[in-house]
């Protein structure tokens, strides 16, 4: 089946869970490892407590269980009226003409991370793309509450992490990194679900064109149901 479901338990992230798997770490990205720790400044705990968002893990189902990997998700939406027309009417193409709306719904992945020592496991398997995988199974599931169309990750601009997206099915919203800073400036940020991503946006240094810290991304998930 895979490392994550075969060798691991699931569940969501718990202060208890954290005291039984410690130490872990994720040294590539000190942000990332701060939010899935305990008394840390704005950490899923946080998240939780103010119904923001709930976090998940995996962790090793040895005597002393080592933490493998973990992931938010939230309630979200993805807005098309932020959209030019032209880009708009592209990205209805796959909705019916009766079916399309400014907004549809999404499941937003906030922070996903995989710990240091299980980003590619001993018989070659992709601990990151397993946790993908069982994030759309879990988006799709019969039995959820609400129906949700796409998954959105607001994606660290570099290589490595916009690889690992695009490996696993997932596309740009906006073409360019000048197309995406140039909607989010046209559009009331006080009103927009882009808010968060467009302070973080800058200008690269020594750089002419401007560049996102972040890009944008999504899953069509109507893809897993033909």
């Amino acid at each position: 089946m895979g490392y994550l479901l075969d060798k691991c338990h699931f569940g969501i992230l718990t202060s208890e869970i954290i005291d039984q798997c410690q130490p872990y770490r994720c040294s590539k990205d000190p942000d990332i490892d701060s939010f899935f720790h305990k008394d840390t400044k704005d950490n899923f705990s946080d998240y939780r407590s103010e119904m923001m968002g709930y976090t998940h893990c995996f962790y090793t189902e040895e005597e002393s269980p080592r933490m493998v990997c973990a992931f938010s998700l939230s309630n979200s939406a993805l807005r098309t009226d932020t959209l030019s027309k032209r880009k708009r009417n592209k990205f209805n193409k796959s909705i019916p003409n009766t079916k399309r709306r400014s907004q549809y719904p999404a499941i937003l992945i906030g922070q996903l991370c995989v710990f240091d020592g299980f980003g590619h496991h001993s018989i070659d398997e992709n601990v990151g793309d397993e946790m993908m995988d069982l994030i759309k199974t879990m988006a799709i599931k019969p039995d959820n509450d609400c129906a949700t169309r796409y998954l959105v990750v607001d994606a660290l601009n570099t290589p490595n992490v916009l690889e690992y997206y695009k490996r696993n099915g997932f596309e740009f919203l906006f073409e360019s990194d000048e197309e995406e800073l140039q909607c989010l400036r046209s559009y009331d940020a006080g009103k927009s679900l882009f808010r968060k991503i467009q302070e973080r946006c800058h200008l690269a240094e020594k750089q002419e064109a401007p560049a996102c810290r972040t890009r944008l991304m999504l899953f069509d998930l109507i893809l897993l149901r033909q």
